[in-house]
């Protein structure tokens, strides 16, 4: 799975927490199953989860962010704007546009912090939808529903993440896809039923994230 709007790859269950973040922030597509346009690989070429994790570093949001903070700050978002005029060949851009309803984070001007240092502005929005003023909840996506308990919660995740293993499992054969490297990615085909990438630690934690 990958994130064209960072040219980063990563694994199924982080492309669940992308998804969360809306197509404003991270737009998803897999690698295996999604047509792709020449301009999308194009910013996944000259991306890379390298390119961006040491941008993001040198700007102060460091890996150990939390993955909503990190990239809807505002250090990520101009990240996104410089990849995007690298691959049209347009000058990059060193400010972000005025804001447009939107929550931003930026890193703190603590000198002697540790941790990254980021810290919220005013939210204008959320990246939740809503309805008539009532928020709009999405049972196949990984925020959790109003009123659902942790258990409840696992088991939803579990039972779409092995539906997401069956569709492809049906469509690749039994391996599933498994082992795919991805655009981008060091790593070859092999005999793993897990995709390489960001993420693809098995302790991975999906709500405090790399």
């Amino acid at each position: 799975w990958a994130s064209v709007s960072f040219g980063t790859v990563f694994c199924l269950d982080c492309s669940g927490v992308h998804r969360s973040l809306g197509v404003h922030i991270s737009f998803v597509r897999s690698i295996a199953m999604d047509s792709w346009t020449p301009e999308q690989l194009t910013l996944m070429k000259l991306g890379g989860n390298q390119n961006c994790t040491s941008y993001l570093s040198s700007k102060g949001i460091l890996p150990s962010t939390p993955i909503k903070q990190k990239y809807e700050s505002d250090v990520a978002q101009l990240y996104k704007l410089c990849l995007k005029a690298r691959a049209e060949g347009r000058p990059e851009p060193t400010v972000l546009p005025p804001p447009k309803n939107r929550s931003a984070y930026v890193p703190s001007n603590n000198a002697g912090g540790g941790g990254g240092g980021v810290r919220p502005m005013t939210s204008i929005s959320s990246h939740n939808s809503t309805n008539g003023g009532n928020k709009v909840e999405d049972p196949n996506g990984m925020e959790r529903l109003t009123g659902e308990s942790d258990e409840q919660y696992i088991a939803r995740q579990t039972r779409l993440r092995e539906e997401a293993k069956a569709r492809m499992a049906a469509k690749f054969g039994g391996g599933g896809g498994g082992g795919m490297g991805g655009v981008g990615n060091g790593g070859g085909g092999g005999g793993g039923g897990r995709m390489g990438g960001v993420g693809s630690d098995p302790n991975y934690n999906p709500n405090s994230g790399y």
